[in-house]
């Protein structure tokens, strides 16, 4: 065929203008026949083109699409599809369509379409646009045609198995699922599977599992949700178990979609893909989702088409043996198609046994030719009826001149045919009859009662029913619910059926739950899984003569109200628990109508109980405070006058227990029926806790004030106090070189010891106050021996306690060792006996200790002046000086009081002016875990007796300090020198001197390595360590190094004297 035989010149020119040509098929012969357009883009040798020829011209990328799509024109009327192909002018992208499908003269399908080339797709964008266009209609198309397919077959496994082909070659995937779930034995197992060929067959049987092993999967699907995963990172935690088991089968991305069922998941459709990671898209899961959508219908239609053929099968053992009479019959027409008699077809055993008559004698006759032995028979127009507005009759009739009865049911199952149904009526019109008044009545009732009504028979058999109650119940029929026994009604209970059983009159509150009605099939309802909230009211009736007749059920639907009525009851207890909580109070109050609600705490925060009236309250305030009183009630006067529209206020008000409270009250106005009446809306709510904490803050504030006055009286104090013993210092060090008199230069000495004291005094104490304010102070606990502790106290305190003072060791035990800081105690004993010393001019000063339950209690007594009872209790505070002209900082009490509650003790004094004073602390008594015997070696060790001087050996690497510690013991004492921890340890081995003052910092060696060394082989000689580090911890680092004793600088002469001595004699 050429085209010039078809195609006119100028149309032809035209075309080749449009880029546009035609094409042939023949599926037969497998070939095309081409336009001129496509003979000269192709650069053919002929118009004819086989199939497969022109498969080579398309672009291999899109070769199996397009000819797959291609092939299914054989199957469907569209095909269209956007490609590029090679052509002599290079690569050109065509757009090819279908425009008709016919049989030639032969028989052989022969399709026409045309090609048309369109512009450049090759950029980046318009191709993804294209495939993804391209990508959409093959999807579209596999989906059209695997429902065609499912139409077309009556054995599906092979059409599902070809579909799960198809998805596994659209993404390329190496297993393609359909998994069932078992709800009964809780399992899941494989109905369809398509494997790659690299894949093991036996992991198929890892898709045959219980449900619990893969908890997170089967949770996401039988919820609806599909699982997506483009690698297995994306599982959440709550599915390790399913990422452990499939990263153990190498799958690299995978995707399951629900398959449902009305309203359940029965399974899943899934695919799995091994070789590479696959991000996958929105389209992919729509078609994806989709194919799923259809094998899942195609298999419950499958499955339905199952139990419909058995459900005919039943129907036609009922047919056969069912008690209800049964005939079928056909119009017959004359030549203009008027119906003029009708022939009777079939009939079943039960019509025999209703009528009388033998059924193979009427069947294949006219009902014109036959005496029927029913009263009367349908009419020929009643039956026309029947079938041209597709509606049933139904009627009653006499049989065998009116021995019995029937009731007949005439409808029609299909073109021309006609069903009757007689089913024996004799007792039940007898019955009618009987009750034809009362069924009157009741009708009446029925059409206007707002409620559900029933009635059941003697054996709780559903009679009869009325319109409310197949409204509340979901039914479209009567004929739906009359005949069942209320007994077998899963939702009543066995307490209840035997209540009415025996005929007692029942209230019967029920959760009407219609899932259990279609669970046992009890009656058909419209209703599946819905609840509703019955009162059910069950009154037996009796006719005249007393006799039972009846159950007469009256149904309730309370659903809707107590659906409202628990929203509002939720709503109501979960603000009164935030009220409650918060001490919030709401109400609502009408001037006019003198009528309001409120909650209770609204009542409690104005101090009245819940009963009380509005009108006592609102306006009166009787518990308000006497002051707060008037200005609230002139808010409330001018709020009800129209001044304001809104009003606050913060009133103390009394409570049960006569305390006052803070209450805060906040009333909005508002106007209604046109401003005709007022209605006010308040709340309160106590505000006490938030004023305790603001009179808190206002007290903190004035003590910060006030502490900050005090801390600058002390700077100016500190000022004086540190410039009086410099001055001293500096003054009477002059003087001494302008002396001769050693009388004189005894007294500047004195006087410059003096005044060296109180200013290392000062220093420590501010250094102490540092480490309290910047929570550095540190409890530091060991053994302590007490007495020995007092004893050295007392020993060290006497040299600065005048003549006319007796200092006393009073209440003590013969031996007490306590777990505690040394130092500690040591500090807040002296400053207790220091004091002493400054405030008694005669008598005594006694230090003592005694045991108090847990406790230990140090007590210092003098016979000073006393403290008068205004200024005891600010005697322990920062910065206080009873008397301004003594020296002292004022910190020293304060600073033990902090020690004593951080060793977790207390602190007090006992004072009487003119009397005397008694300081005293306790604190935890905790026995020392060491030995008596370990003290006694550590504190009692005493040297070899030496005839001439004791020697000792000063380890002191710089020369003053030497020189100043030579210069006060050389008198009493041999003194040698090391300068460095090495010559220490050498010169003890050499000359074994009587003790050991020992620096800390030191060249070479520090002392307290020195000091470990030497105790390896000398554990008697005592080392006191000398250091000017002052901490406790150094402290502790000198005692477990080994030292006996631990001082500080700067020196002080009688101290370090009185610590050898205790050691040496």
């Amino acid at each position: 065929m050429k085209e010039n035989e078809i195609v006119p010149d100028k149309l032809k020119a035209l075309l080749n203008m449009a880029k546009w040509g035609w094409w042939k098929a023949d599926f037969h012969d497998k070939t095309y026949t081409c336009s001129n357009f496509i003979i000269d883009l192709l650069d053919l040798k002929a118009d004819i083109l086989p199939f497969y020829d022109f498969k080579e011209f398309i672009r291999e990328d899109y070769q199996a699409r397009i000819t797959n799509e291609f092939a299914f024109i054989l199957a469907q009327d569209v095909y269209e599809q956007i490609f590029p192909i090679h052509t002599k002018y290079g690569i050109r992208w065509v757009h090819s369509q279908l425009g008709l499908k016919e049989r030639d003269e032969r028989g052989h399908l022969v399709a026409w379409g045309f090609l048309q080339c369109i512009e450049d797709q090759e950029k980046d964008t318009d191709r993804k646009a294209l495939n993804k266009v391209n990508h959409l209609l093959y999807q579209q198309n596999s989906i059209s045609r695997s429902l065609l397919t499912f139409l077309q077959t009556e054995e599906i496994s092979s059409v599902i198995l070809k579909i799960l082909y198809d998805i596994q070659e659209q993404f390329n995937g190496d297993r393609v699922y359909i998994i069932e779930y078992d709800q009964k034995d809780m399992t899941q197992h494989c109905l369809y599977e398509v494997l790659n060929d690299r894949l093991p067959q036996n992991q198929q049987a890892d898709l045959s599992l219980h449900i619990d092993e893969t908890p997170w999967k089967n949770r996401q699907l039988m919820n609806s949700i599909p699982i997506i995963l483009s690698n297995l990172d994306e599982i959440p935690q709550q599915g390790s178990k399913e990422k452990m088991r499939w990263d153990a089968q190498h799958i690299k991305s995978m995707m399951m979609v629900p398959m449902l069922s009305k309203d359940r998941v029965w399974g899943y459709l899934g695919i799995n893909i091994m070789k590479e990671y696959r991000s996958w898209s929105n389209e992919d899961y729509q078609w994806f989702a989709s194919m799923g959508n259809i094998i899942s219908i195609c298999i419950q239609l499958y499955r339905s088409e199952q139990i419909a053929h058995k459900e005919r099968e039943y129907f036609e053992n009922l047919y056969q043996y069912m008690p209800i009479g049964y005939i079928r019959m056909k119009l017959i027409y004359d030549g203009e198609g008027t119906p003029i008699d009708y022939i009777y077809l079939d009939a079943n055993p039960a019509f025999e046994e209703i009528t009388g008559k033998n059924r193979h004698h009427i069947i294949g006759k006219n009902a014109s030719s036959l005496n029927f032995p029913i009263s009367s028979r349908p009419s020929l127009k009643e039956l026309t009826d029947i079938l041209s507005v597709k509606n049933y009759y139904e009627a009653n009739y006499s049989v065998n001149n009116g021995n019995k009865y029937c009731r007949t049911i005439i409808y029609s199952p299909g073109k021309e045919e006609i069903v009757a149904l007689f089913s024996d009526t004799t007792e039940t019109v007898n019955a009618h009859e009987a009750l034809d008044r009362s069924e009157k009545m009741l009708r009446n009732i029925y059409k206007n009662i707002p409620v559900g009504i029933e009635i059941y028979d003697k054996n709780g058999i559903a009679i009869d029913i009325n319109n409310k109650d197949l409204e509340i119940f979901g039914l479209t029929r009567k004929e739906d619910v009359l005949g069942v026994n209320f007994l077998d009604n899963p939702n009543f209970t066995e307490e209840v059926k035997a209540q009415v059983l025996a005929r007692q009159e029942v209230n019967y509150v029920v959760r009407y739950d219609f899932s259990k009605v279609n669970l046992h099939k009890y009656y058909k309802t419209n209703y599946q899984n819905a609840i509703k909230n019955l009162l059910i009211r069950i009154t037996p009736l009796y006719d005249n003569n007393d006799h039972f007749q009846n159950y007469l059920f009256i149904v309730i639907d309370n659903t809707e109200i107590l659906t409202a009525h628990n929203k509002i009851k939720e709503f109501e207890n979960f603000f009164s628990i935030i009220a409650d909580y918060a001490k919030i109070g709401y109400c609502r109050w009408n001037q006019e109508e003198q009528k309001g609600f409120a909650i209770s705490q609204w009542f409690k925060n104005w101090g009245a109980s819940e009963d009380s009236q509005f009108e006592n309250i609102i306006g009166v305030y009787p518990h308000v405070h006497p002051e707060d009183r008037p200005e609230i009630k002139k808010l409330y006067r001018d709020l009800l006058s129209g001044k304001i529209n809104r009003m606050h206020k913060e009133v103390r008000v009394k409570d049960d227990n006569g305390k006052w409270k803070w209450i805060r009250s906040d009333i909005a106005s508002r106007a209604l029926e046109n401003k005709r009446y007022l209605e006010l809306t308040g709340i309160n709510f106590d505000i006490t806790e938030m004023k305790e904490i603001e009179a808190k803050l206002t007290e903190a504030k004035i003590k910060a004030e006030t502490l900050d006055k005090l801390k600058s009286a002390f700077l100016a104090n500190m000022s004086h106090e540190i410039r009086t013993p410099l001055n001293a210092i500096v003054g009477f060090s002059n003087l001494l070189l302008d002396t001769s008199e050693q009388a004189e230069k005894q007294q500047y000495i004195n006087i410059i010891q003096e005044n060296t004291d109180l200013l290392l005094q000062l220093i420590s104490d501010i250094l102490d106050l540092s480490k309290i304010e910047a929570g550095t102070f540190e409890v530091v606990n060991g053994d302590v021996d007490v007495n020995l502790l007092c004893q050295e106290i007392i020993r060290s305190s006497r040299l600065k306690t005048p003549e006319n003072i007796q200092l006393v060791f009073g209440d003590h035990q013969p031996g007490c060792h306590l777990f505690s800081d040394r130092n500690r105690l040591h500090q807040v004993i002296s400053n207790f006996i220091n004091n002493a010393i400054k405030f008694t001019s005669r008598g005594s000063i006694t230090l003592g200790y005694r045991f108090t339950r847990n406790q230990i209690e140090f007590y210092v007594q003098d016979t000073g002046i006393g403290i008068d009872q205004e200024h005891i209790h600010s005697i322990f505070d920062r910065f206080v000086q009873l008397d301004t002209f003594i020296h002292g900082t004022g910190l020293g009490l304060a600073i033990c009081k902090s020690i004593v509650e951080q060793m977790g003790g207390t602190i007090g004094v006992d004072s009487e002016k003119g009397v005397g004073s008694r300081f005293w602390f306790t604190i935890p008594y905790i026995p020392s875990q060491a030995t008596e015997t370990e003290v006694t070696l550590t504190n009692t060790i005493q040297p070899e007796k030496n005839l001439n001087k004791p020697t000792i050996l000063v380890a002191e690497d710089t020369d003053s300090n030497y020189i100043l510690i030579s210069t006060i013991l050389k008198k009493e004492y041999a003194v040698l020198r090391a300068l460095n921890g090495l010559e220490a340890i050498k010169m003890v081995e050499e000359r074994h001197p009587d003790l050991v003052l020992m620096d800390i910092k030191m060249p070479d060696m520090d002392g307290l390595t020195a000091t470990r060394r030497i105790r390896k082989k000398h554990i008697h000689v005592p080392i006191i360590a000398l250091t000017a580090f002052a901490y406790d911890k150094d402290r502790t680092k000198a005692l477990e190094a080994g030292c006996n004793e631990y001082i500080t600088k700067p020196i002080q002469a009688s101290l370090l004297k009185g610590m050898i001595k205790s050691f040496i004699n």
